[in-house]
């Protein structure tokens, strides 16, 4: 598929072209690698109950959609195991567009299918405050699930001492991902980001090592993100990535800015992190178009490290390999 067609085929906004009224089986464009795309214009008044039911049918379809399974049960057991300890990694750094608790709670939920208990799932991220002021309330004893960041009161447990280097980058790893988990899901949001372009799967895992800021004015993050999704441990535990796309930030990131946020509807999932970024590169790009803003290849800091993160073999980052499989509800 054409970039062109690429962007008019996921310019969900306001006055963008929608996919054709989608309703019942989704539909699927063709491609090798699968990102699924399940959207509700009703979202955006919607509220309390009714929109934590309508998010979670949504996160359930578009994991189902995601692994081409018939159910939401059958997806999540082909990816989890009753032993798995699975932690979820959020990006709350920016509290007003983290991921909403009704996607993450419906996650758990999900995990439940496939006989994973509540208290062997993490929801974390880098600091107890930021979950905090996303709405989360940690806590590291039971029923479950547990919340707290890799650092904070809660928990606090940290990073290893040992550098861990991958390419040209070294870190230090959080030990939720090295000890505590044996299987990760991504949930990242939707956000321009003035470093490295745009924040998706990959560049999440910034929230999972100790010194993100070293890498911030290096090449616009690249290839230090790309490096840190080659760490084993995130590697070869992440199993899922889901994305709350209800709304995107389409410029000014990575802190919030009401001015350039834009609702858009939306839950992705994909088991390829660096397919799904590509997807989700072309979700900003259609939004800076509407707005007028010069497309992410043409701004000062490009998101190169998608790219890159496809040429370490991460994943797939040639558009036309990527199978779209998108409905509306």
């Amino acid at each position: 598929m054409k970039r062109r067609d690429f962007l008019k085929a996921t310019a969900l906004g306001a006055g963008a072209v929608a996919l054709s009224g989608l309703v019942g089986p989704a539909a699927a464009q063709e491609g090798s690698s699968r990102v699924a795309l399940v959207r509700n214009p009703a979202l955006e008044n919607l509220e309390g109950a009714p929109l934590a039911q309508q998010l979670r049918l949504m996160t359930f379809c578009a994991i189902a959609d995601a692994l081409g399974a018939s159910s939401i049960q059958a997806a999540m057991k082909s990816l989890f195991r009753p032993s798995d300890v699975v932690a979820i990694k959020l990006n709350a750094i920016a509290p007003q567009i983290a991921p909403q608790p009704e996607v993450v709670f419906a996650l758990v939920e999900a995990l439940g299918f496939a006989g994973v208990d509540p208290k062997n799932v993490i929801i974390y991220d880098k600091e107890d405050r930021d979950l905090s002021a996303a709405g989360y309330q940690c806590t590291a004893t039971g029923p479950g699930p547990m919340i707290y960041g890799t650092l904070g009161a809660t928990r606090n447990p940290g990073y290893e001492k040992e550098l861990s280097e991958q390419g040209k980058t070294g870190f230090c790893l959080s030990k939720i991902v090295t000890r505590e988990a044996t299987a990760i899901i991504n949930v990242p949001i939707i956000k321009h980001h003035c470093f490295a372009g745009m924040t998706g799967a990959l560049k999440n895992h910034f929230g999972s090592i100790h010194n993100p800021e070293d890498f911030h004015y290096l090449d616009g993050c690249n290839p230090a993100v790309a490096d840190v999704n080659l760490a084993p441990s995130i590697r070869n535990k992440q199993r899922l990535c889901v994305v709350d796309g209800v709304w995107v930030q389409y410029d000014r990131g990575p802190s919030f800015s009401a001015e350039h946020l834009d609702f858009h509807g939306a839950i992705l999932a994909a088991t390829d992190p660096v397919a799904l970024d590509t997807h989700l590169i072309a979700i900003v790009d259609a939004f800076r178009q509407q707005h007028n803003l010069p497309l992410l290849a043409e701004t000062k800091n490009p998101p190169k490290h998608v790219k890159t993160a496809a040429g370490y073999g991460l994943g797939c980052g040639d558009l036309n390999a990527i199978r779209l499989v998108a409905r509306d509800l």
